[in-house]
């Protein structure tokens, strides 16, 4: 909410994603940089089952790949480091494509362009009470607008980065009154977090539904 991964339960942005969230969503920190990275993958492995297990019993109305924005992607204020947690913000655009209807109600989606910022008190080793919004603008096949949708998640207390923040729900717009989860793995490079510029931008790709 979204392996080098980072967008585990943000997700935020998290979204997380989080997450995040969407975003920014999408960024808790189990241990050190360098433990996160050796932890990550068989954690993303089973988180990346499961969400697809609930995918499949909950029949998605919609599922989508999703990644950063070449141009855009997660940005953090201040950067994450690992000296003491503070509250931090993220702002970013994720793009959702390739998009299906695993339960055929939702047939004139094709992709979507989701726009999101979140806070949350963290650094390079934890997150908590995260916070994130985002609007998705949706489109069909031929590339026209076919509606909105308005997107929240929130996670109180603390969180690992291998949790998904990759969660929350559709408040208004297409889709109302569903629930999104993803999974996803991170491309940025960790050992930003001990460079003097720190961690300040989030990139990944993964997949996330609409239940």
């Amino acid at each position: 909410m979204i392996r080098q991964s980072r967008l585990s339960r943000t997700r935020a942005l998290a979204l997380a994603a989080a997450t995040a969230g969407l975003a920014a969503p999408l960024l808790a920190f189990a241990g050190s940089a360098q433990a996160a990275q050796a932890a990550g993958a068989s954690s993303q492995a089973a988180s990346g089952k499961a969400a697809s297990a609930a995918a499949v019993r909950e029949e998605a109305a919609l599922t989508c790949t999703m990644r950063t924005a070449p141009k855009n992607p997660i940005a953090f204020t201040p950067a994450l480091r690992d000296a003491a947690a503070q509250q931090v913000k993220g702002q970013g655009v994720v793009l959702l494509e390739g998009c299906t209807s695993p339960n055929g109600k939702v047939t004139d989606i094709a992709s979507g362009r989701l726009e999101v910022s979140g806070t949350a008190t963290a650094n390079c080793r934890g997150v908590a009470d995260l916070s994130a919004t985002g609007t998705v603008t949706w489109r069909d096949a031929q590339g026209q607008v076919v509606g909105t949708s308005q997107l929240t998640a929130e996670h109180k207390g603390a969180a690992s980065l291998h949790d998904s923040l990759l969660q929350g729900d559709v408040v208004s717009g297409r889709l109302k009154g569903r629930h999104f989860s993803g999974s996803a793995t991170m491309t940025s490079d960790l050992r930003d977090c001990t460079a003097p510029s720190g961690f300040t931008q989030l990139t990944g790709s993964g997949k996330m539904s609409f239940a």
